[in-house]
């Protein structure tokens, strides 16, 4: 279920169970309602978003943005519930994801990961693509 139709479920459950005026019901069921929302549109969660799907690790982010290391893991698991992890990078990304697995001796996710201060799992995805790019032809990095 999305996060919408989980959203739209809970707002009708409300009415349902409290009646028409919203400034009648419970603290805590406007809080979690509201919650959801603020998570999903609020500007430092859209950065938070981003270098998330970019593989940045959750001590990086949390360091660069002030938060803690367990609110970022936190927001990392949401997304992958909900299905919205889709790792992704830039064209230069690529380009210093394959320079670095040429360049190193016996290269595995977590080493690339450490050399490139990126997630393991953002490493096995974009290794991932970068082998599909060559098998297919496609050029994901200008070499």
């Amino acid at each position: 279920m999305s996060s919408n139709k989980e959203m739209a479920a809970e707002i009708r459950a409300a009415y349902a169970n409290y009646g028409d005026d919203p400034d009648k019901w419970p603290k805590d069921v406007k809080k979690e309602i509201r919650g959801q929302t603020e998570e999903e549109h609020t500007a430092e969660n859209k950065i938070l978003r981003h270098l998330i799907l970019h593989g940045y690790t959750n001590k990086d982010i949390a360091e660069e943005r002030s938060k803690t290391p367990q609110y970022i893991q936190q927001l990392r698991g949401r997304m992958r519930r909900r299905h919205e992890l889709y790792y992704q990078a830039t064209p230069d990304e690529f380009v210093q994801l394959k320079y670095n697995v040429k360049h190193m001796n016996k290269p595995n996710n977590k080493g690339v990961a450490s050399v490139m201060g990126r997630d393991k799992d953002w490493v096995r995805c974009m290794r991932e693509k970068l082998r599909e790019a060559d098998s297919e032809g496609k050029n994901y990095y200008h070499n």
